[in-house]
């Protein structure tokens, strides 16, 4: 164990500044990034790649479009959600996706395997240095330590603006390549408020003014010098304050019979399961527990009020676990800032089905695009292959909850899309639709129109299970169509 002294002068032997810890940075390799690289960070490896010329790109969730424009020289990845910002970079075939999951992530590098494809380069903020040497990623960790522990080159750049949290996030100073001090400042919100008073559009003022006043310090710095510009239906989505309509509170209501006291939770990014901990649907249960990829908003407000205690658990018990919190809204980051009842780990590790389904009553709920009547789940795309997200983690848990031998895997959606026009509920796929979890996984889905029980049911007992909670103004067409395909299912 390095001495207090012997990591001191390690740590200042490898401070760099912005510039000299890109050019780590070689032609030809593959940098990774994670979910939330600062702006300052990420403009920084931009200017690297355009020196450069050719320099290849994973990032998870990217947001960064100057590095996912047309003309670079390289391959671009987009690993597990594609999310708003980079999907016209997908669509325009700028950017690839990497159909990795979290649970089988690390697997062909650490197995040795001759095609594994790690970063050669990882990019990440972190915290400055404990008095042990040790930095730590913060509440939103994800990949950023997996790959650290990995990559054959780190550089971090130390964010003031990290809140602290608990969990496996620490990584000694030994382990980077480059640290890099005074790129990125604390948020000063006295300045962004300034900037929403005398800088933004005149009607979006009084909305902004409450949004900035809901959100929680390291939300804001994300935004910072953009908080102001940007129209307050976006900075709603960025800040998890999404408001719950009458359909996601009537599919919470049918949710809620589903859980039982002492239930381990999964519950999912995207809508409507994003919605489920305001909407109401964990409120009646006692003892839940939560062993989750993110959260959402409610859930650390779930906690104070000693709904969630995580006392009948049996892994991480009396902790909420997740490989991030991200997803959380003000006021649950604020309860999860520095409280040893909420950790992260690596999501290889908490996301793995071997362990996640170990829980007691693990219980998942992911949202869904569309669900065929066979039970065939697509998460990722509309219109046949056109991708609007990735898996996240949403094979990981429903796997998890699938095998769990009490457990249940919940999928949540909408019976309808485009106001009211298109079924969610399909007969079947269109071709090329990318189907997430395959019927032999389906368990119970839910829309607002009621539950849909599949396991142990066959293709036609399953159509009409699905039909009975599609849309009314769609059944009598499903019917016929299943009716077509797999013989009249009956009364």
């Amino acid at each position: 164990m390095a001495s207090t002294a012997d990591w001191r002068e390690t740590y200042r032997e490898r401070l760099r500044s912005v510039d000299e810890a890109m050019a780590l940075i070689r032609e030809g390799d593959l940098v990774g990034m994670g979910v939330l690289t600062p702006g300052q960070l990420t403009s920084a490896l931009a200017g690297r790649a355009e020196q450069l010329g050719s320099l290849h790109v994973r990032a998870l969730a990217p947001a960064e479009p100057r590095l996912f424009s047309p003309g670079q020289n390289g391959e671009r990845e987009i690993e597990l959600f594609i999310g708003d910002p980079l999907r016209a970079a997908h669509d325009a075939h700028v950017a690839t996706y990497l159909p990795n999951t979290f649970m089988l992530g690390m697997k062909a590098f650490d197995a040795g395997r001759e095609e594994a494809r790690l970063p050669d380069v990882q990019i990440t903020s972190c915290s400055e240095p404990n008095e042990a040497g040790y930095v730590q990623f913060g509440p939103h960790l994800w990949t950023r330590k997996a790959y650290a522990k990995r990559c054959r080159t780190v550089i971090g750049m130390i964010d003031p603006n990290l809140a602290p949290a608990y969990g496996d996030t620490w990584l000694h100073v030994s382990r980077f390549d480059a640290l890099i001090e005074g790129a990125i400042a604390p948020v000063d919100l006295e300045a962004v408020a300034q900037r929403v008073e005398t800088l933004s559009a005149e009607g979006d003022r009084a909305e902004l003014r409450e949004l900035l006043s809901l959100a929680s310090p390291d939300q804001v710095a994300l935004l910072e010098q953009v908080f102001h510009a940007l129209p307050p239906k976006i900075v709603r989505q960025a800040l998890g304050l999404s408001v719950v309509d009458a359909a996601a509170q009537a599919i919470a209501d049918n949710l809620a019979p589903l859980i039982r006291d002492g239930d381990t939770i999964q519950v999912g990014v995207g809508t409507p399961s994003s919605l489920m901990f305001k909407a109401g649907a964990f409120d009646h249960a006692h003892h839940l527990g939560v062993h989750t990829e993110l959260g959402s908003p409610g859930l650390a407000q779930l906690w104070e009020r000693g709904v969630i205690d995580n006392s009948r658990k049996t892994l991480h018990r009396d902790r909420c676990v997740a490989a991030a919190w991200t997803g959380c809204d003000g006021a649950d980051l604020r309860i999860i800032r520095d409280n040893p009842a909420f950790e992260v780990y690596d999501p290889d590790y908490l996301l793995n089905p071997a362990l996640m389904s170990r829980n007691r009553q693990m219980t998942s709920v992911n949202s869904a695009v569309a669900v065929d009547l066979l039970g065939q789940i697509a998460s990722e795309d509309r219109f046949g292959g056109h991708m609007i997200n990735g898996t996240g983690g949403q094979p990981d848990t429903h796997i998890s909850a699938a095998l769990c031998p009490d457990g249940r895997a919940v999928t949540v959606l909408r019976s309808t899309a485009l106001e009211g026009s298109l079924s969610k509920i399909v007969a079947q796929h269109e071709a090329g639709t990318l189907v997430t979890i395959p019927r032999y996984l389906a368990d119970t889905i839910v829309t607002e129109h009621g539950v849909a029980r599949l396991l142990d049911k066959n293709h036609r007992q399953r159509a009409a299970e699905l039909i009975s909670v599609a849309h009314p103004d769609f059944r009598a067409d499903l019917r016929r169509q299943a009716a077509e395909l797999w013989g009249e299912l009956g009364a």
